[in-house]
């Protein structure tokens, strides 16, 4: 056989060979499972799942690399076969050198107060204010014989001639007016009854004080009478024709003054919380670039679409220059700055009064609202709650299950059992050689962005961070990349990690999966 040929195994050979390492498999397994219960991640010294000590007290173990086994003697491992090692238990925390640290890329960070806020953004489509909306009806039967108002979209202002109404009733109510004040001239007793009658007559037929002074100003000559616009604004709707005969009450133009519009947003019910009456919302239109609207939230609606799982949110937006346009979309930045206690800062809306429809109209002294004339109500002054720092934590520090949140703190400091820092004689904290870490177990509120303000106005994101509710001490150093490695070596030790909160192995090696 030439030197470059190989040996080639036979058929029953590799038979062989194969029936011999699955049984080698199978041994294992059995070898594994005849093992008593907590040989794969047993609990430190004592009652298993206790955790550890904060004391600082160190005790010795020995372990096989894999973490298959731990006795208290050294040894092979009874699994792997391979030869024990000797570890140091310090109880719940774990200690790491320097060199483990940055093998393990771990960073920390002291944590701090920040000014937080969550960034809502959301497209609406603006709309005409509807306490804006006017209707011009006929006061009285009769036959529109010109519209000066003849198209849809003009801009009509207060007082305007809209149309001329022929009207017979009209026409007889003044022929009694002139006839009332003809008497009163030649001092007929009871004459003065009957020109207040006559210019009631003509006021419940729709007549302003201004058109009755004109009436009794000139002489009962014709059936034909002008219509004024009664509000500034621009006609959405032309309901008649010249010559066409209406009914009383019957709807002529709808007059709609523009120049403050609704933007309709749709917020999901995630961002409700972070949205309250006055809150200021910047406005963007793509069609008018370089220009920047401001509006403040005047209604949120109570009732939630179960379709999409949002609500409907107004916001009253300014159109001084008649930029916007009905029908337009905008996109919407809710910017809710959070208080010190973690909550949403509100805006304060003074006075004692308010409008029970219109919330945003207040005053301090009793009076009218100005949009619905409604009478102003006593309301408890809204003092709002002004926007605070508040403790966080960066996003990637925190481990979650969904059910439980978890935060790593670095310490390098002795702590006594009871957790406080153990100091010196001098009253110094003894430091320590090497950081020891610890899980926390946090109360999170929702995630928020840190901003900075700089000195023209303009907002500057920091980055991504949760609000501290509860459960992490003040003053401490958590640890901002590697906690993931951190915990998976608190897992493995059996010391509590996320997953197993009370360390240990007491349930099969599965506790909290």
């Amino acid at each position: 056989m030439s030197n470059e040929q190989k040996p080639v195994l036979s058929f029953f050979q590799r038979r062989a060979f194969l029936l011999s390492a699955l049984g080698g498999g199978l041994a294992g397994l059995v070898g594994a499972i005849a093992l008593p219960e907590g040989w794969l991640i047993a609990a430190p010294a004592g009652k298993a799942g206790d955790g550890g000590t904060t004391s600082g007290k160190s005790e010795a173990f020995y372990a096989c690399p894999m973490f298959c086994t731990r006795l208290d003697k050294p040894g092979t491992c009874p699994v792997c076969g391979m030869d024990l090692e000797r570890f140091v238990d310090t109880g719940a925390m774990l200690e790491l050198t320097e060199r483990e640290r940055m093998a393990m890329g771990v960073k920390s960070a002291p944590v701090q107060r920040l000014q937080l806020a969550r960034e809502i953004r959301t497209l609406g489509q603006f709309e005409p204010d509807e306490s804006l909306d006017r209707v011009v009806s006929a006061w009285v039967a009769g036959r529109i014989d010109r519209l000066y108002a003849d198209f849809t979209g003009v801009t009509v202002s207060e007082g305007d001639h809209l149309f001329d109404l022929y009207s017979p009733e009209l026409y007889v109510a003044h022929r009694e007016l002139k006839v009332a004040q003809q008497s009163l001239a030649n001092k007929t007793p009871g004459a003065d009854r009957l020109v207040e009658l006559s210019r009631e007559k003509l006021r419940r037929l729709g007549l302003s004080a201004a058109q009755l002074t004109e009436l009794e100003a000139r002489e009962a000559t014709t059936a034909t009478f002008t219509v004024p616009s009664p509000a500034s604004g621009v006609v959405l709707e032309k309901m008649a024709r010249e010559g066409q005969y209406v009914e009383m009450g019957m709807p002529i133009y709808r007059i709609t003054d523009l120049s403050r519009l609704w933007l309709m947003l749709n917020v999901h019910e995630r961002d409700l919380p972070f949205v309250s009456l006055g809150q200021r919302v910047d406005v963007e239109v793509s069609g008018l670039r370089g220009h920047h609207f401001e509006g403040a939230v005047s209604f949120i609606d109570p009732v939630l679409d179960t379709m999409t799982r949002t609500a409907r949110v107004r916001v009253e937006v300014p159109n001084v220059q008649g930029l916007l346009k009905p029908g337009l979309f905008g996109a919407a930045t809710l910017f809710a700055e959070l208080a010190s206690d973690g909550t949403l800062a509100t805006p304060s809306l003074p006075g004692e009064y308010a409008c029970p429809m219109h919330p945003l109209q207040r005053a301090e002294a009793p009076g009218r609202c100005r949009i619905c004339g409604m009478e102003l109500k006593k309301r408890v002054p809204a003092k709002g709650k002004a926007a605070g720092k508040v403790l966080a934590v960066p996003r990637e520090a925190v481990l979650s299950t969904g059910k439980r949140t978890l935060v790593y703190v670095e310490w390098w400091a002795e702590r006594e059992p009871d957790g406080s820092i153990r100091h010196d004689h001098a009253g110094n904290a003894r430091r320590l050689a090497q950081p020891q870490y610890q899980g926390f177990e946090v109360h999170l509120g929702p995630l928020c962005s840190a901003f900075h303000r700089k000195e023209d106005g303009t907002l500057h994101k920091l980055g991504d961070y949760y609000p501290v509710i509860e459960g992490l001490p003040t003053g401490v150093r958590i640890v901002t990349h590697g906690q993931f490695l951190i915990d998976s070596q608190q897992e493995l030790s059996g010391k509590p990690s996320l997953f197993r909160p009370q360390g240990g192995s007491t349930d099969g090696g599965h506790s909290g999966h």
